[in-house]
């Protein structure tokens, strides 16, 4: 009788080594997949930040046309720092990144889109687009509006304001 309890103690060590041994490859695996899968994401989002920029400069070249014209973009920010800068005309994404878009320290032109990667921990990758036209953000001519991830997105809406006194057209942005 007592080999048999012996038998049935062996028999749940060997379960819980197995078990023990078992989780630790799953943990092995998804630590060395892990940091790829957050690459790949963050590329992703890379790639849609992109796209929504070059959707926002779609609609600010469309109200040009004339002055009065008004259009809406949706605008969905899961990671980054949206950034419109008045003074200096120019909108862009920054984004922290596990993945390394493009050469370190190079700025590298998307079109009218100039992306720069920065090396820091994560990477920070700058998407930028600059305007030969005067950026308002409702109104405000100087200083910089940040829009920073929401869970719903931003409504943005886009007005041409007519021209300013040196002849430059100006381009109202403003959240609905």
């Amino acid at each position: 009788m007592r080999q048999l309890g012996d038998k049935r103690g062996q028999i749940w060590v060997e379960t819980v080594i197995y078990t023990l041994i078992g989780l630790a490859i799953i943990g092995l695996v998804l630590a060395a997949a892990k940091p790829k899968i957050d690459a790949m994401q963050d590329e992703i989002i890379i790639e849609q930040s992109i796209e929504a920029l070059g959707n926002i400069n779609d609609k600010i070249y469309e109200v040009q046309r004339a002055t009065g014209n008004r259009r809406g973009v949706e605008l969905t920010i899961g990671k980054g720092k949206f950034i419109i800068d008045m003074a200096g005309d120019k909108i862009s994404w920054v984004i922290e990144s596990s993945f390394e878009y493009s050469e370190k320290d190079v700025a590298v032109s998307l079109g009218s889109l100039e992306v720069l990667t920065k090396e820091s921990t994560p990477w920070e990758v700058t998407l930028e687009e600059d305007y030969s036209i005067d950026i308002q953000f409702e109104g405000q001519t100087n200083g910089i509006k940040e829009l920073t991830p929401a869970s719903t997105p931003y409504e943005l809406i886009i007005e041409n304001k007519g021209i300013d006194a040196t002849g430059n057209i100006v381009i109202d942005l403003s959240v609905a």
